[in-house]
């Protein structure tokens, strides 16, 4: 069976859709003389791709024409590109019942199906989506630390745990420690098999002494430590994190900043970064101010304390400063409830062992700075993360228990993990939320927490969450070898930087963390 692959570009949906089943508009004379077909609605489907899967369909169809008389024609394309009469352009079948092996890159698709009489010309047609995803583009990938100071990657979807992927698709782990894992959708870079601009999802692992990029499409590399900037071979810089924003990239570094246009397919690119454009000694923790419209704040190093970019990283300007030295940052986040939008950096001095909570509104306007009580449980926490959008509270793991600390009232309460009896010492909030023009079938919002004990993990993953706080036991647990440092979730979903980055249809959140 001939293979066909599609670049998805998850733009505005097309205003034109299929009625669920509707006849053509031949002239048949009386109406009341043209016998029947009738096709019930096809469930939505969804299929993992590249692996021998066969997207089976067996239509119920009502009909007054024989058997003898009837065609079958099943078609799919693109969900955003049909054009009118496009539909008929990839046929996949001419039986009754569908039998098509699967084998398109990962994203929406409509399938179509015809049924006509070849006597009359009298045809119905109905439509159902379909979802493809690769086993690499869905799930929750795991950047943990092994043995010997190594760094790898695990991934967890509905198969289950795939163990070690770095070594599996490059012969062994990447060098150095995790420093962070970002993903980058419709990144841009160019494809080694056309030679061509190609834009893909794509996994940005940072370590102590390495970077890579991998396609989540099929964990091609994509990038590494010589080929991110122009800077080639002789690039002696060190690199920390990576991040959208409207319009540009960010990748963050030891000597300050790089950007580039960040407009998947359509802005011609190699992908590569320019060299630092704001000269800075920066570190992992970067976070979008108003979804990367006003700029992107970040932690510097230089001045101990927060700075802010424009929004195509022409400038940086500061946000606070420790003249003292003493402070390095600990971790941030970001929260959005009802649009409104709270960027927050955890602060310690290094001389004291004093905490500070500093508070930024969307605009990048300093809110708060705040001395954290020794008694709080965010002032001793080993692990601390954003609440995304579901509560006003950052996540703390104290002595083996999980906290909640609200900021409006300067309080904590513990959160209840149903179903968890050992200590944690992890925690992450992962959520991707988009509306409008994005695809909404992959919408989260999990709380995952982490237990670790010896040269081993336990993760639980909840997802009924009211104010931030599971109301039930885990749908998911997993276990695995080394020590977690990072969680990011991938959907198949390709949708572009503009789109990514509004407020408007991002609705309750930004896409994915950024930073912890």
């Amino acid at each position: 069976m001939k293979k066909y692959i599609f670049p998805i570009l998850m733009l505005a949906v097309m205003p034109w859709v299929f009625s669920s089943c509707y006849s053509d508009d031949s002239s048949l004379g009386d109406p009341s003389s043209v016998q029947s077909i009738e096709i019930k609605d096809i469930p939505a489907q969804s299929v993992i791709s590249y692996a021998g899967n066969f997207l089976n369909i067996t239509p119920e169809i009502t009909t007054d024409y024989p058997e003898s008389d009837l065609q079958y024609r099943w078609y799919l394309y693109v969900d955003n590109s049909f054009d009118g009469a496009g539909f008929r352009d990839m046929e996949i079948g001419q039986e009754r019942n569908l039998n098509y092996e699967v084998n398109l890159a990962s994203g929406a698709y409509v399938v179509v199906l015809e049924v006509k009489s070849m006597t009359t010309g009298y045809a119905r047609y109905t439509r159902t989506s379909l979802n493809v995803s690769t086993e690499f583009s869905n799930g929750f990938y795991i950047l943990k630390e092994v043995d010997g100071g190594q760094t790898e990657l695990d991934m967890v979807s509905d198969n289950g745990l795939s163990s070690n992927l770095i070594t599996k698709v490059s012969g062994e782990p990447m060098r150095g420690t995790p420093v962070s894992l970002a993903v980058m959708y419709m990144q841009q870079y160019v494809n080694p098999d056309t030679k061509e601009m190609g834009v893909s999802n794509m996994l940005n692992i940072f370590t102590t002494a390495d970077y890579r990029a991998y396609r989540t499409e099929d964990m091609q590399q994509t990038f590494d430590h010589s080929t991110i900037c122009y800077a080639g071979e002789a690039n002696d810089d060190v690199y920390y994190n990576i991040s959208n924003g409207a319009n540009y990239g960010f990748l963050m570094s030891k000597k300050g900043i790089s950007s580039k246009r960040m407009q998947g397919a359509n802005v011609l690119s190699t992908g590569k970064f320019s060299l630092p454009a704001i000269n800075d000694e920066v570190t992992k923790h970067i976070q979008m101010l108003t979804c990367g419209r006003m700029g992107m704040a970040y932690w510097s190093n230089l001045q101990h304390g927060i700075r802010r970019t424009d929004n195509n990283c022409s400038y940086a300007t500061d946000v606070t400063s420790d003249p003292t030295g003493q402070e390095q940052c600990l971790a941030s986040g970001i929260n959005r409830i009802g649009g409104v939008e709270t960027v927050w950096f955890l602060s310690e001095e290094k001389s004291t062992g004093k905490r500070y909570l500093y508070r930024i509104s969307g605009m990048g306007a300093l809110q708060e700075k705040k001395e954290l009580s020794p008694s709080l449980h965010l002032a001793k926490a080993s692990c601390v993360s954003a609440c995304g959008g579901s509560a006003s509270y950052i996540y703390a793991v104290d002595n083996g228990k999980l906290y909640a600390y609200g900021w409006a009232n300067d309080s904590e309460v513990e959160v209840a993990l149903p179903g968890v009896s050992e200590p944690i010492d992890y925690v992450t909030n992962q959520w991707f939320w988009v509306a409008g023009f994005g695809d909404t079938s992959y919408n989260f919002d999990n709380l995952i927490v982490g237990a670790h004990s010896g040269n081993g993990y336990k993760l639980y993953f909840f997802d009924s969450l009211v104010g931030g706080v599971p109301t039930k036991e885990a749908y998911r647990s997993v276990a695995g070898t080394g020590k977690v440092r990072c969680i990011r979730r991938v959907t198949p979903v390709q949708v572009s930087n503009m789109i990514m980055t509004s407020p408007g249809q991002s609705r309750a959140m930004p896409i994915f963390p950024t930073s912890e």
